[in-house]
């Protein structure tokens, strides 16, 4: 019996390939955005713990006051900046999810017709052998009634 052979099996080991590189990227910049939701949310406590002792020091320590303004606005703008990552890196992993989609329905793309292919090699091969068998068949048959 012959031997199937997929003449896009090096595509389809490239796809495979970037399929896992694709996951990687992705498990790459979702942690980067984890870790940016998480340095936001810390800024945001420092940024709340500036707010009190601002309005702490409008209670006890006016004089105190300006350089606490300061230092919360400093904080606000950082907490802006930060969150603007945030928002900037849930659109990298919505685009590296997209990319993760197209290399996932390529990879099955090719294994679909690798599949399709190899069903018909098999049946093709089926037809074969049964074309032998019937041929000597025919040929043992038709030496038997020649006896």
């Amino acid at each position: 019996m012959a031997k199937f052979r997929f003449r896009l099996e090096a595509a389809l080991r490239l796809a495979e390939r970037s399929l896992e590189e694709q996951q990687r990227l992705l498990a790459q910049e979702i942690q980067k955005h984890f870790s940016l939701q998480k340095a936001c949310q810390d800024q945001e406590r420092v940024w709340r713990f500036a707010l009190q002792d601002q309005e702490e020091a409008c209670r006890t320590s006016p004089q105190d006051l300006g350089l606490w303004q300061s230092f919360t606005q400093k904080q606000i703008e950082l907490l802006r900046y930060i969150a603007e990552e945030v928002a900037q890196q849930e659109k990298v992993v919505t685009q590296q999810r997209q990319r993760l989609l197209e290399a996932h329905q390529d990879t099955e793309k090719l294994k679909k017709l690798k599949e399709k292919q190899r069903a018909v090699f098999n049946l093709k091969e089926q037809r074969r052998e049964q074309a032998v068998l019937d041929e000597a068949g025919q040929i043992m048959f038709g030496r038997r009634s020649s006896l």
